[in-house]
């Protein structure tokens, strides 16, 4: 068992003891941690494991480590799924229809505001501890700011302008979103400088994989200057390349081990080879380990997005959510070099052919064209072997009229991992939050932003060599019973003087694109979209209104959304925040604009 989860559930620190003094949305606390326990080392590491514990999200798809909903359901890569008259308010937000009485914007704002809340709580109590060396209270501090960080940076991306509550303001955290003269506050700065506190303290390696350490609050610092030069500071830029550059020479896992890619794509899914040397930062997870029902800790988003019938992955337990997107399967298209088709006229026109509407007694073969091999480890479909459960079966898929004949596979684990909880469809399988070769397309963008852009190439095309020749590996290309390779695959890598990496606009469309392909369905492409957007002033109104454009015409549902980048590149504050915020005789925060 990994040591954290046992520490996390065994004495269930994040449910009986840390309950939440919530900011925004409960007008009073519901509970506290007795502060006598807290200057005690014993209790002051029991508090920052229940901040650790925040990590999986406690079973919502609107707040999971996954990104499923806010990710990749808004970004386009998969419909809500289920069926069409279930959690009508997910598909307010695929549409870009969604208000401030949004539960799920509510269910995300307020479980993130409760995790800072708890890293705030061991912040606060930390000088007070008694028996610690420095360095260890240090240690400490290190990992609460890395964690304050990574839900800050949750929060900041979703929501926009939201204050930076710290462990000063802990006793009365209605802090305003609006500074003296009105203008909304900037919480990117603060959240840096938690990641660069947390990189120049925290260890190298940790004998407990799940905790931080310093490479992978350096990959965050970086990937938060990103996101801060996309915003208009460019001169963030250059920072998170030195960021990036330093992880890249010199970063290594929990362990000791270098960061490089996994030498199969499918081991980064895969709970048998997880934590290996692609695992920059993951969410760590564990079944039938003691705790609450044998599941507290486990991935809890299969609750919802495993099959309901059938007999596959989940042993028939899950709701069946989350079903990915013909127009997301048609991006792994690849013309006769085994390169991404950029044109989206000539991809869809091109489409991978599917079985929906063919019925599962009436014969089918599946698409004979050129495909990216990471499709299979990607996306469930008919014909092709999914994991170890033989051929993936049309009746997995609970409403294919509703959400298209496809299921997600990479949250899900193999049967010969056995990793599902017992009578439950929640598995071990670790959620990746940064993975090594997301580290490499974030360099890639920023040098094709400001740097080199051979060197941008090269970094692509280090992610696509991976699968470019079958090894003969089962977690390498998809094969069949026989080893031979289930579908048509091909990549190709882009040769020295590509066309496509001639200037930063063709370079940043490929490297745009490939974060799609080698980051799909694992909740980054919505945010992805918005970034590039307010970048250049173009992608994530091409992109968005793209899919909606596209699969509206499959799934009539979507009919009618439409992305505009005010107010729709944020979700609103929620309303019950808002009212929650009163103090003064003036409400603390404000509406985002135009909501």
């Amino acid at each position: 068992m990994k040591k954290i989860h046992s520490v996390i559930f065994t004495l269930v620190v994040c449910v009986t003891l840390l309950s939440c003094k919530d900011n925004f949305v409960e007008q009073q606390p519901i509970g506290s941690f007795p502060g006598s326990v807290l200057t005690t080392p014993d209790g002051i590491d029991k508090a920052l494991t229940g901040a650790y514990s925040a990590l999986n999200g406690a079973g919502g798809m609107d707040r999971g480590p996954g990104n499923i909903l806010f990710g990749s359901i808004r970004g386009g890569e998969a419909h809500k799924g289920s069926t069409g008259g279930d959690q009508p308010q997910m598909i307010e937000i695929q549409k870009f229809e969604a208000n401030a009485g949004n539960s799920n914007g509510l269910n995300n704002f307020r479980f993130y505001y409760d995790a800072v809340y708890r890293t705030n709580l061991v912040l606060t109590n930390l000088p007070n501890v008694e028996g610690l060396t420095d360095a260890q209270k240090t240690q400490i501090a290190a990992e609460a700011r890395f964690l304050r960080g990574h839900y800050m940076f949750q929060l900041k991306r979703l929501f926009g302008n939201v204050p930076f509550i710290d462990e000063a303001v802990i006793g009365d955290p209605l802090v305003p979103n609006t500074d003296e003269s009105g203008n909304f506050v900037d919480a990117w700065p603060s959240i840096a400088a938690d990641f660069k506190f947390a990189a120049e303290n925290l260890a190298p390696t940790n004998a407990d994989k799940g905790r931080a350490n310093k490479w992978a609050a350096m990959a965050y610092l970086g990937k938060t200057y990103l996101y801060m030069g996309n915003e208009g500071d460019n001169a963030n830029y250059a920072l998170a390349q030195t960021a990036f550059n330093d992880v890249i020479a010199n970063g290594v896992t929990n362990s000791g081990v270098k960061y490089k890619l996994n030498n199969d794509y499918h081991a980064n899914f895969n709970s048998l080879t997880e934590n290996g040397p692609e695992a920059v930062f993951a969410v760590q997870h564990s079944v039938n380990d003691g705790s609450d029902g044998g599941y507290a800790n486990s991935s809890r988003d299969l609750q919802y997005i495993s099959p309901q019938s059938g007999g596959g992955p989940g042993d028939n337990r899950g709701y069946g959510f989350f079903y990915p997107s013909q127009w997301f399967v048609n991006h792994f298209r690849v013309d006769a070099n085994g390169l991404p088709i950029f044109n989206d006229a000539a991809r869809n026109a091109d489409k991978i052919k599917s079985d929906d509407g063919i019925p599962a007694a009436s014969p089918y073969t599946p698409d004979a064209g050129l495909i990216d091999p990471r499709l299979d480890w990607s996306v469930g479909r008919r014909g092709i072997p999914f994991l170890d459960y033989g051929q993936f079966s049309p009746s997995w898929v609970r409403d294919a009229a509703a959400a298209g004949p496809y299921i997600s596979q990479k949250f899900f684990t193999s049967k010969a991992a056995n990793g599902l909880a017992a009578s439950r469809p929640e598995n071990n399988l670790n959620i990746n939050v940064i993975r090594y070769a997301d580290v490499l397309l974030m360099a890639a963008e920023v040098e094709a932003r400001i740097g080199s852009l051979p060197l941008a190439m090269d970094y692509v095309n280090q992610v696509r060599n991976r699968m470019a020749t079958n090894t003969g590996s089962k977690e390498n290309w998809v094969l069949n019973a026989d080893g031979t390779p289930a579908a048509n695959y091909k990549i190709g890598l882009y040769p020295p003087g590509s066309p496509q990496f001639a200037s930063s606009a063709k370079a940043l469309e490929a490297i745009f694109f490939e974060r799609t392909l080698e980051l799909g369905l694992e909740g980054h492409r919505a945010f992805d979209a918005v970034r590039f957007g307010a970048e250049d002033g173009t992608t994530d109104t091409k992109e968005l209104n793209g899919f909606i454009a596209y699969e509206s015409t499959l799934k009539g549902y979507l009919s009618g959304g439409t992305y505009t980048r005010v107010p729709d590149a944020i979700m609103p504050i929620p309303q019950q925040a808002i009212d929650n915020s009163f103090k003064d005789g003036k409400y603390t925060l404000e509406q985002n604009p135009d909501y």
